[in-house]
């Protein structure tokens, strides 16, 4: 969940380019992106993804509003993409209906992309916020998610530690949902931030997955506690969400021993 708007506003000009590792074939489909815009949404976190996929080469980005999606829209979609804000706004306005459509959707084959307070709503969690529940996961802390924002160290297996953009996202931890295999982690967090005062302590962080990636139905859910496109120079890896959004729209199952590697090269 984003706060501190003056923060984010700033470091959307210090935003470097990132390009995937190698190009899409020539005469290659697009990946169709669905950009989810409603109340809830953060609009810096909202126009940092609209900046990096429009107009972008192999992608075709559709601004998708709340009716659209109950009315259908997702059909004409490869992957659907919810970034920071509140994931209970988020999905209160997508009301039941409009939930069940992202649902139908991942689980007749396409992707799912969630950022923060996008990787929030397709977690397990009560009626009154508005869960997809799309992952065998949750919360580590329940409703206590106030961390705070900060550049934090990431690992991921062949590769040397990196930093990327946290602003509150949620501390995965797994549960056991009939139906739903378990996530896969594929980066893990190092550093930490907490805020005793808002329910958050030491020890929480350090060691449970940054980003993970999971199955739900036919479709193919990516999850990032950080944001990977907001942040400035050094915390910013915007291949990181393109690469994602390629993995996620190709069909496939989700292994139990997916890797870093094989959804980010």
């Amino acid at each position: 969940m984003l706060r501190r708007r003056d923060f984010l506003g700033a470091t959307i000009g210090a935003a470097i380019a990132a390009m995937l590792p190698g190009r899409a074939r020539a005469g290659a489909k697009p990946v169709r992106v669905a950009l989810y815009k409603a109340g809830g949404v953060h609009p810096v976190a909202f126009a940092a993804a609209k900046a990096l996929l429009e107009g972008r080469e192999g992608f075709r980005l559709r601004v998708t509003v709340p009716g659209d999606i109950r009315g259908g829209s997702l059909a004409d979609e490869d992957v659907v993409v919810f970034m920071g804000g509140s994931g209970t706004a988020q999905g209160r306005n997508l009301g039941d209906v409009g939930k069940q459509q992202v649902k139908d959707f991942v689980a007749r084959g396409g992707g799912y992309v969630g950022v923060c307070a996008g990787a929030y709503m397709a977690l397990q969690g009560e009626d009154q916020f508005h869960k997809l529940r799309i992952v065998a996961g949750r919360n580590l802390t329940g409703d206590f998610w106030q961390r705070g924002i900060e550049g934090l160290e990431v690992s991921a297996p062949g590769r040397e530690p990196f930093k990327l953009f946290y602003a509150n996202g949620p501390i995965f931890t797994p549960v056991a949902v009939e139906g739903l295999a378990p996530y896969v982690p594929l980066a893990t967090f190092v550093g930490e931030i907490y805020n005793l005062s808002k329910g958050t302590g030491p020890g929480e962080m350090p060691g449970t997955p940054a980003i993970t990636a999971s199955q739900f139905g036919k479709g193919r859910v990516l999850l990032f506690s950080p944001n990977p496109i907001l942040g400035g120079r050094g915390v910013v890896h915007e291949a990181l969400m393109l690469s994602g959004l390629r993995w996620v729209a190709t069909p496939g199952d989700v292994r139990p021993d997916v890797s870093f590697a094989d959804v980010f090269g």
